[in-house]
């Protein structure tokens, strides 16, 4: 998993992936409206490897993004949005009322109990 919130690290990873870099590069561009601040202190860049588990994300973001998922009607999620595109999952979360957040780019290879979660909560269709 990788943790970006530099602009080295997005850098780094801006190479890796096609679809991530233009996905990534969009939330860059937005937020870089925002004068007098560091790329860092507005947003954060989670990038789960394949195979990775829910709880790898869980433990990586701190809190479970599953948790009572099951129990649905009374299931609130943790997230603002998840977006599928052709090879990921886009999920953003707003941690403050600054508008302080978290993206996490799930690969569509990942675990699939996590997948199917996400499919199921996804805002759109893939592109």
């Amino acid at each position: 998993m990788q943790i970006l919130q530099d602009a080295t690290s997005i850098q780094t990873a801006l190479a890796t992936q096609a679809e991530l870099a233009r996905l990534i590069t969009i939330h860059v561009e937005v937020l870089s409206e925002y004068q007098g601040y560091e790329l860092g202190q507005l947003v954060q860049f989670v990038v789960m490897a394949s195979g990775e588990t829910s709880a790898d994300l869980d433990t990586a973001l701190g809190y479970p993004i599953t948790a009572d998922c099951n129990e649905a009607p009374e299931f609130v999620s943790s997230w603002e949005t998840i977006d599928e595109y052709q090879y990921w999952f886009e999920l953003v979360f707003v941690r403050g009322d600054d508008g302080e957040g978290i993206v996490v780019y799930v690969p569509k290879d990942a675990d699939p109990e996590l997948t199917e979660l996400l499919q199921q909560y996804t805002c759109n269709t893939p592109l």
